[in-house]
């Protein structure tokens, strides 16, 4: 359960995939444009790491303690980056309910 090796690679990817998300994020609002264009942009960026997530607990039989922890990593590695706390915790929630789907 407290496999040190097996957190480490947990909080590595999700630092990956905030850090990915951010990348789509800042490039889809700096393309412009209209408002709604930019949101589906995101919203695309979102269910691709969502995806991503997905496939990671799949390989890696993710428990509650491992997807718990995924979504505690991203949501930290998210503040890192600098976005407003309401951002933060709807992707978090996205994240934990899609893996929580699968």
């Amino acid at each position: 359960m407290f496999n040190r090796q097996r957190n480490k690679e947990i909080d590595e990817f999700s630092r990956g995939l905030a850090r990915e998300l951010a990348d789509q994020f800042d490039a889809a609002r700096k393309k412009g444009g209209k408002a709604s264009k930019s949101e589906k942009k995101i919203g695309v960026a979102l269910n691709k790491v969502y995806s991503r997530a997905a496939d990671f607990q799949q390989q890696h039989g993710l428990g509650v303690y491992g997807k718990a922890r995924l979504g505690n990593a991203f949501k930290w590695e998210l503040r890192e980056i600098g976005y407003d706390d309401e951002f933060i915790d709807e992707a978090t929630k996205g994240l934990l309910v899609n893996l929580n789907r699968k």
